[in-house]
Parts: C-alpha cells; sequence; structure tokens
C-alpha cells in the first residue's frame, strides 16, 4: 500500500471523528451555534471523510503503468492530499464565522478553501485518469 494511501485514510478517519463529535457537540441543547456548525461537520462528514478514503483506495487499487511502479507515490496524489486537507482546515477554521462576518475577509478565505478543494480534485483526477484502462488495454501494457 503506497503511504499517500495510508495518509489519505489515516486522515479521513481523524476527520470522521472530529465531524461526528462536532455533530454531537452541535445537538446539545446547550449550545447555540449548531446551525453555524451544520456545514462544517458535513463537510467534515462528506469531504474529509468519505471523498477522502474514496480517493486513498482508488489510489491504492488502480494500477500504475509498468514504467510508474518504481516510484512510491506521485506528486500528484500526493499534491492532491496538501491540497484537500489543507482546504478542509481553512473551511473548519473560517465557515462557522461566515454568517456573522459582514464586510470582512471570511467569504474570500471560504473561497480559497473551496479553491484548494477543486485543486485536490483535479489533482486527483490528473493522477487516477491514466490509470483507467480497458482490460485489453490493460493486459498489452503489463506485457
Amino acid at each position: 500500500m503506497p503511504s499517500v494511501t495510508r495518509w489519505f485514510i489515516k486522515s479521513g478517519i481523524v476527520w470522521f471523528c472530529i465531524g461526528v463529535i462536532l455533530a454531537f457537540v452541535a445537538e446539545l441543547p446547550s449550545v447555540q451555534i449548531s446551525a453555524l456548525l451544520l456545514p462544517v461537520y458535513w463537510h467534515m462528514l462528506v469531504i474529509g471523510w468519505i471523498t477522502q478514503v474514496i480517493m486513498g483506495v482508488s489510489v491504492w487499487m488502480f494500477p500504475r503503468k509498468k514504467r510508474d511502479r518504481k516510484k512510491e507515490q506521485s506528486r500528484l496524489a500526493v499534491g492532491a492530499f496538501i491540497a484537500l486537507n489543507s482546504g478542509l482546515v481553512v473551511r473548519f477554521l473560517s465557515e462557522p464565522f461566515l454568517p456573522l462576518a459582514s464586510g470582512s475577509l471570511v467569504p474570500i478565505v471560504v473561497v480559497l478553501s473551496a479553491a484548494l478543494q477543486v485543486l485536490a480534485f483535479l489533482l486527483f483526477v490528473a493522477e487516477i485518469w491514466p490509470r483507467v484502462q480497458p482490460k485489453k488495454k490493460r493486459k498489452t501494457a503489463r506485457a
């Protein structure tokens, strides 16, 4: 299993734990900010947990071309991991303040976090696209 796959899966598990804890805290009757936390923990669960685990497993399961197998991990996959998790951290720190911050830099920071996540998805697609081949083409590439 490539290192970047382990990074994706382990950080996905961390985002899952944080998201579930945050969802629980947001539902406590004494917490008045549950509406502000709703998009944050859904983002943690859907992007941080589900999407990240899917990305990690697909990097592992879709074989690389024979000439590329000597490298331990791809720069595209590592870049996707860094961009995705950076975007999630920035979103986690900024999105709860979005409704409260009129005329501040918070909306720009949220857009930056979204841009980092889009960059991660583009890097991931660039990494996986060449690996998705028909069975006949895979057999000729191995030879």
